[in-house]
């Protein structure tokens, strides 16, 4: 994807342990495809592809039921983050990836799950995402990313 915001620097794709680049926490950049990303500090790892919550403080962690009842932006990390790197998540728009449990299926309401930085379609005990869905059904048994749509992600406690 290509940066389409007038900054000069920025490269998703990077991840590094110091902001040296000057960037502030919480700055926002479009991108093709109607993207979004924010500028992070990565309060844990972070898996690639992760579907993340990010504080008031711009630090992410991967999503959990917790993190999406206390109302924190949602994301999805499309490199992996080690603890303390700083980096770029994906806020909003199209041919985004997310990692969805085993036999997910495509265009249905996706929840949190007990697998910090999954999502599922089943509801059991857990929050529903609303404003994010996946493009194709995620086939196996095991967790995989799959495309996503994300209009403006948020948990529906809020």
């Amino acid at each position: 994807m290509t940066i389409t915001s007038p900054m000069l620097g920025v490269d998703i794709s990077a991840t590094p342990s110091a902001n040296d680049s000057g960037i502030a926490l919480g700055t926002r950049v479009l991108a093709t495809d109607g993207q979004e990303y924010l500028y992070v500090l990565a309060g844990s790892a972070i898996t690639q592809y992760d579907c993340v919550g990010v504080d008031e403080n711009y630090t992410a962690n991967p999503l959990t039921k917790a993190i999406a009842d206390d109302g924190w932006i949602i994301g999805f990390a499309q490199v992996a983050f080690a603890s303390g790197d700083y980096g770029w998540v994906a806020t909003k728009g199209s041919n985004i990836n997310s990692r969805v449990a085993g036999s997910c299926a495509a265009d249905v309401t996706l929840y949190t799950t007990a697998t910090a930085g999954v999502l599922d379609d089943t509801s059991t005990s857990q929050t529903n995402i609303d404003g994010v869905v996946c493009v194709a059904s995620n086939g196996t048994t095991a967790t995989a990313s799959v495309e996503v749509i994300a209009t403006w992600p948020r948990s529906t406690t809020f």
